[in-house]
């Protein structure tokens, strides 16, 4: 796993791990990036719903179909994947400013390298 190699390494201590962990955890990929990654909807689209969030308390999923943007069907898959997917470990790690963006990337490629045959 990732994470124990940075501890292996020294870049991260086995508290901070578990932390980005417990963190991990708890947040998730947008809906609006999930659409957009989905090619369900336009970058302008995205932004469009955004912009209308700011004048309404209503959830993006809710403007995006009311706009047209999205289908009932296609916000639930929307929903579906973002109850599956993770915001990337080394994102976490980042944002905690445990571990440096850069530095991520250079650990990050050392690590995929030791993984193949």
């Amino acid at each position: 796993m990732f994470g124990k190699h940075l501890v292996d390494r020294g870049l991260l201590r086995e508290a901070d791990l578990r932390e980005a962990l417990d963190r991990q955890a708890t947040l998730r990929v947008s809906i609006g990036r999930l659409a957009y990654q989905m090619k369900l909807m336009t970058l302008d689209q995205v932004m469009k719903v955004l912009e209308a969030q700011r004048k309404s308390p209503r959830p993006f999923g809710a403007i995006a179909v009311d706009l047209g943007f999205l289908t009932p069907e296609q916000l639930e898959a929307v929903l579906t994947s973002q109850r599956e997917s993770r915001v990337p470990l080394g994102q976490v790690i980042a944002g905690l400013g445990f571990v440096t963006p850069e530095k991520l990337d250079e650990e990050l490629r050392l690590y995929l390298a030791s993984k193949e045959p």
